[in-house]
């Protein structure tokens, strides 16, 4: 770190681009008051993030909220329930 604090290197490049994309690119830079060099920097970077795997929601409860879940019911003991 120097006398001024993180000196970041930049290098130049060129890529092709469908106009549209350019254009889209163009307005959502403008709308979020950054430049389209940061815009593509941005954009960049959140791809090559590793993906964050979304956590499992357990299944809602059926019936009275407070018994105890089950994992597993035999036939017998569906029918022992519904008929007694």
């Amino acid at each position: 770190m120097g006398k001024y604090g993180i000196i970041m290197a930049y290098m130049r490049t060129t890529i092709e681009l469908p106009d549209e994309l350019l254009t889209q690119a163009k307005s959502r830079a403008a709308l979020g008051g950054i430049s389209l060099r940061q815009f593509f920097v941005e954009a960049v970077r959140q791809r090559l993030e590793p993906e964050k795997r979304k956590l499992r929601k357990a299944p809602p409860m059926i019936g009275d909220a407070h018994a105890v879940p089950m994992t597993a019911v035999t036939r017998e003991q569906i029918d022992e329930a519904m008929f007694g």
